[in-house]
């Protein structure tokens, strides 16, 4: 079996539940693990487990670029660029994981419902995961306006654990908001879209949840729940722990709502952090979506 050799940039809660993630996942060697100082917890973790531990950030990703087939930029918003040159520069693919709102975003439980979402078929490609809050709402966005007339307005509400919220994601709320508000637009066609992110510190920690609300003025509620349903199970086959928890329901408001909750893998953290566990598996299943697409 030929395996997809990948590099992961940053060493934080993402890359390091990413890194446990691609380990336990005979598809994938993972050649390197790269951060920013040499004693960080993220790279001290893979110390014999990952050939390459690097702790130069860009210029030692430059260094190993060559011998990969892509790469998993799980740094923040602000350094995505630099990353993406030199893997544009040496025709290698990059899975964004952060909310740069560079490369194309992809959806994988949408790619044959929507033709918005599409696996490229060039090798070099750089697919944005867009956010956490974006990978969860998207299934309920997609089903909503699907089956609604005339969208008004749509707000995107998530909460996540504190404990699972690192640094980056902290430094790139702004970031997040805008790349779930156009995620919200380019599925459901409304400009009309606001996001919002809760990081709740309460003890113990709360599982990560999201609700959509949208105002329309005409919804077929059984053929809402219906879409929903089927995609679902399209997105449990790749995230175990995604789950609706309300059911849609339509106000005489005509607003349609619905809640879905993601209850993590416990790769790294416990499972209250559905965040790491829901952007890091759709990363996983675009990367080998793509790099299966480029064997044929």
């Amino acid at each position: 079996m030929v395996k997809i050799k990948v590099a992961i940039i940053g060493t934080g809660n993402i890359g390091t539940d990413l890194c446990e993630r691609l380990l336990a996942d005979h598809r994938f060697d993972v050649v390197a693990l790269i951060g920013r100082r040499a004693d960080s917890e993220g790279l001290m973790r893979f110390k014999g487990r990952v050939d390459h531990l690097l702790h130069d950030g860009a210029k030692s990703l430059a260094s190993i670029v060559g011998n990969l087939d892509g790469v998993f930029d799980a740094t923040s918003a602000f350094d995505h660029q630099e990353h993406w040159t030199i893997c544009k520069e040496n025709s290698v693919w990059m899975i964004d994981l952060t909310p740069s709102k560079i490369g194309d975003p992809m959806v994988p439980s949408l790619i044959e419902k929507s033709e918005v979402f599409n696996i490229k078929s060039q090798k070099v490609a750089n697919y944005s995961m867009v956010t956490c809050g974006g990978q969860s709402s998207a299934a309920l966005i997609y089903s909503f306006s699907k089956h609604s007339k005339n969208i008004q307005e749509i707000e995107i509400s998530s909460s996540i654990a504190s404990l699972s919220a690192g640094p980056a994601t902290r430094r790139n709320i702004d970031q997040y908001i805008s790349s779930t508000e156009d995620l919200g637009t380019r599925i459901s066609g409304s400009e009309k879209v606001k996001a919002i992110l809760v990081v709740n510190p309460s003890t113990p920690p709360v599982m990560m949840r999201t609700t959509v609300q949208m105002k329309v003025d005409e919804a077929n509620l059984p053929l809402v729940v219906n879409e929903l349903n089927s995609l679902v199970e399209i997105i449990q086959k790749y995230v175990p722990g995604y789950e609706v928890t309300i059911e849609p329901l339509l106000s005489p408001e005509m607003i349609l709502s619905a809640t879905v909750r993601v209850i993590g893998s416990g790769y790294y953290l416990p499972n209250y952090a559905g965040n790491l566990d829901i952007i890091n598996a759709a990363a996983v299943e675009t990367a080998s979506l793509h790099f299966e697409k480029m064997r044929k």
